[in-house]
């Protein structure tokens, strides 16, 4: 089934898409206005997650699906395919898989040496561990709200180096009353990075990962477990800059294309057994990049005004604007 997070006049609701229908289902029933609400509170950890939105699809109402998916229209307007319950940020965490493809791991290298003028192998030696069996990089998006829906807009620091976009699969996840971790979809994301920072240092990763406004775009739809093949799966990333396109690349990813020896289970047990996941959490789980463009591919990175447009086989497209960003000055009072 392909599930949809969507908001109609102000109120945030959940449907399932059935070719052309909407089925709204929180229009009847238990009435759950979230995946994170049809889960905890209408019984997914319970009863399973498939057994639980069967239920829910029995008392949904259809509706014309209309231009939802687009992100056009003035009445509904989509939201991040996974979201945490309003005020409540903490039971939602976005965790991210770094140098998980080839094509990444060597050009980050390359980037690195280029920028610092030495023989920098971290890269390299990260991807080798975990062909190896090894741990993977693992990283955290620190606050959700950060995160944004299809269509909607991301954010470019002023102090941006380069940013540049990343074309990931997503797998999200729920704990079972039975202290057993559920897989309940996949998803497509773009895991913005300020490169710029990121090959100066390796240290950098969580500055170049994290900021206000838009750092990670999060859709449109979530494809369950049980109707997605996660083993391999073609993407691809367009930049469109004045309505032309002036980067482009296509790729693999999916479990089949790790470079490790239990794909993404690797991944999984890496993350869940050091940071295992709570009672009334759900967990988004990016699973890093094999399209990266080099300064030759876009040598600016993104810019204000520019539009990333990803495509997932299986899920659909990921768009989203981008747009400069200033902070608010808060550090007069800091200094001396």
């Amino acid at each position: 089934m392909k599930i949809v997070q969507f908001q109609e006049n102000r109120n945030s609701r959940l449907g399932v898409i059935d070719g052309e229908t909407l089925v709204d289902l929180t229009a009847g029933g238990d009435r759950p206005e979230s995946i994170h609400d049809l889960y905890y509170r209408c019984g997914g950890a319970d009863n399973g997650f498939p057994a639980t939105l069967d239920k829910a699809l029995e008392n949904g109402t259809s509706s014309d699906l209309g231009d939802l998916l687009s992100g056009s229209e003035d009445d509904r307007r989509l939201l991040p395919s996974v979201t945490a319950p309003a005020g409540r940020k903490h039971l939602l965490r976005i965790w991210l898989a770094g140098v998980t493809h080839e094509d990444s791991a060597k050009l980050r290298e390359v980037e690195a040496k280029q920028h610092t003028g030495q023989a920098i192998n971290v890269y390299d030696q990260k991807y080798r561990e975990c062909a190896e069996g090894g741990i993977p990089e693992l990283f955290a998006k620190t606050d959700p709200d950060s995160c944004v829906a299809h269509a909607q807009p991301v954010s470019r620091p002023d102090t941006t180096l380069r940013l540049v976009p990343e074309t990931e699969l997503v797998s999200v996840y729920g704990l079972r009353t039975n202290g057993q971790v559920e897989r309940l979809g996949f998803t497509g994301g773009n895991d913005y990075t300020d490169n710029g920072i990121e090959a100066a240092n390796p240290l950098n990763l969580p500055q170049a990962k994290n900021w206000t406004g838009g750092c990670a775009s999060l859709g449109p739809l979530l494809v369950t477990d049980d109707a997605f093949d996660h083993a391999n799966v073609e993407v691809s990333c367009d930049v469109i800059r004045n309505g032309e396109k002036v980067a482009g690349k296509s790729g693999h990813t999916g479990s089949a294309n790790l470079n490790m020896p239990d794909g993404l289970f690797h991944l999984e047990r890496s993350l869940f057994q050091r940071v295992p996941l709570e009672p009334g959490v759900l967990q988004v789980f990016y699973w890093g990049t094999p399209i990266v463009f080099s300064d030759a591919d876009l040598a600016d990175g993104l810019l204000d005004g520019d539009l990333v447009r990803m495509t997932f086989s299986g899920i659909g497209a990921l768009e989203n604007p981008v747009r400069d960003w200033s902070p608010p000055s808060q550090l007069e009072n800091l200094q001396g």
